[in-house]
């Protein structure tokens, strides 16, 4: 069983029902600590709505929040939200973060190796 995660026009990820839960719940928290909404509607069919623009400025608050840490446990906490966030984004077609420090082009590399384990 699977938990797609969708936008209008395009299926972008349809992981493992838990997992997609999983993320699903973490998102939400980090959206409220952030202060944006995530984009991520669940529906009753057991799958996902993600609205691009919304999601799109989710994605730029929690990298901003992430940057701006300095605790290094609730860096770990977030980093595997923002990863999977960072692979949905560029599927959902949402415009890539600006360019910026070393530590967010290691982030877009890794979300970049992750990418290839997500199934669309």
């Amino acid at each position: 069983m699977s938990y797609p995660f969708q936008t209008a026009q395009t299926r972008v990820w349809d992981p493992a029902l838990r997992v997609g839960q999983v993320y699903l719940g973490q998102a939400r928290s980090v959206a409220e600590v952030v202060g944006a909404p995530s984009g991520l509607t669940p529906l009753r069919n057991g799958s996902c709505d993600l609205d691009p623009a919304t999601f799109a400025t989710f994605v730029d608050r929690l990298i901003r929040f992430y940057n701006e840490g300095r605790h290094p446990t609730l860096a770990q906490l977030l980093r595997g939200v923002l990863l999977v966030s960072l692979v949905l984004l560029q599927r959902a077609g949402g415009p890539p973060p600006p360019p910026g420090s070393a530590a967010l082009d290691a982030l877009l590399a890794e979300a970049a190796a992750l990418e290839p384990t997500m199934p669309a």
